[in-house]
């Protein structure tokens, strides 16, 4: 019988061809060799996520062999290491191991990298060489921040970075975030730095502190095009300093689209003579307001008057999505949508011309699920707008949905 490799290539072909794309038969078709088929193995394993069944099998099945660790494109490591001993941890050269991976999404410390030595640091480091995004989830452990933070560091291809840190009242409670040692800027000479596109932060407002003295210092956050802070303040929160203005401002030369939580609003005053505003982004095209069920809407749109005071500059979108109800449009004051009428229809020779501003209304209580605004509620909403933005309505600029 001949062997798989001297199967003519067409009768391979027509195989391939007749084979379904769907679980089962990729499984089957994996455990062929790979001269036969390795679009299989590129549709099965292309995405990974851990759990804790499969931990044990992952670590088994890349370790020996490169056969299916070279199809694996990304790689999602949920919550698995608060209940698992620390054997179940990934070793740092696992990430080695896939020599494509160009995606990783990382909950807590599945690698360990509190207890890493420098060598075992750099081995994790090499694994992170192909990587341009990474998404790190963090609930308890905030104590792993710095150490991510001095590895991330020397990934130079690196271009998105999403952190999510939460507390449920235990890893805040444990660890104080402005006590965490970020790393220096690096002194190495020829280490190259990552050139971030991207970064978004949500969750607690508190990871700011240790964020902001880990990207700006370091210089992370120049060649920002896109930035999210989608941040959530409680209770004693709103009396802490605002951490957003240096982070902001730190991306601002290339700034084009920015995403922010105004509940409070940013603080807009700076140590020196000029305020923030939107004459401090040259580049900003897109401005998203992300607002929680507390924020006041008359604040926000006073705040986003005062932000474009001096003009639109190169802005061309402005989406306002808060937890808005007929009663919240109600509360603002004529004056202050007067003057955001102003700001909008304020045009500059030869610059680009403002395209819209987007209102999203639900109900409060709906988790922002557009199916709990019924549509007598929403057809209120969106006629209460347009009688209060006429002019905007009649350029063309105002759209709301929901």
């Amino acid at each position: 019988m001949s062997s798989i490799p001297d199967i003519p290539q067409e009768l391979v072909a027509k195989i391939v061809g007749e084979l379904r794309d769907d679980l089962p038969s990729l499984r089957a078709s994996a455990l062929i060799s790979r001269s036969f088929l390795p679009w299989s193995r590129l549709h099965l394993f292309f995405s990974v996520r851990l759990t804790p069944r499969n931990v044990y099998a992952f670590r088994t099945l890349v370790s020996p062999s490169s056969d299916v660790a070279m199809y694996i494109r990304r790689l999602d490591i949920p919550l698995i290491n608060n209940d698992l001993p620390s054997s179940a941890l990934l070793p740092p050269e696992s990430l080695a191991q896939l020599p494509h991976i160009t995606h990783l999404s990382a909950h807590g410390d599945p690698f360990g990298v509190r207890q890493l030595s420098d060598v075992q640091r750099a081995l994790l480091g090499r694994g992170l060489h192909h990587v341009t995004t990474v998404h790190i989830r963090i609930l308890n452990h905030v104590c792993a921040l710095p150490e991510w933070a001095r590895v991330l560091n020397g990934c130079s291809s690196l271009t998105e970075l999403d952190i999510h840190a939460e507390s449920n009242g235990h890893g805040w409670a444990t660890w104080n975030a402005d006590e965490l040692q970020m790393p220096a800027v690096p002194t190495t000479e020829g280490q190259n730095l990552p050139r971030l596109h991207t970064v978004r932060i949500a969750g607690d407002c508190k990871v700011l502190g240790p964020l902001g003295r880990w990207l700006v210092p370091s210089g992370l956050l120049d060649t920002l095009h896109t930035l999210s802070i989608d941040v959530v303040y409680v209770r004693g929160d709103y009396d802490l300093p605002d951490q957003r203005p240096a982070l902001v401002l730190a991306a601002a030369s290339q700034l084009q689209e920015l995403t922010l939580h105004l509940d409070p609003p940013m603080t807009l005053a700076t140590g020196d003579s000029h305020p923030i505003s939107l004459a401090s982004f040259p580049h900003l095209r897109s401005l998203h307001f992300k607002d929680g069920e507390d924020a006041n809407v008359s604040d926000s749109l006073a705040w986003l008057n005062q932000f474009l005071h001096l003009g639109l500059g190169a802005l061309e979108h402005i989406t306002i999505d808060h937890g808005m109800i007929q009663r919240d449009l109600l509360e603002v004051p004529a004056t202050t949508w007067y003057a955001l009428e102003e700001a909008l229809l304020r045009s500059e020779d030869g610059g680009p011309r403002f395209l819209g501003l987007t209102f999203k209304g639900y109900n409060k209580f709906s988790f922002g699920s557009p199916d709990a605004f019924d549509r007598h509620a929403f057809d209120r909403f969106e006629a209460l707008l347009r009688c209060y933005l006429p002019r905007v309505e009649t350029a063309g600029m105002l759209r709301i949905v929901r």
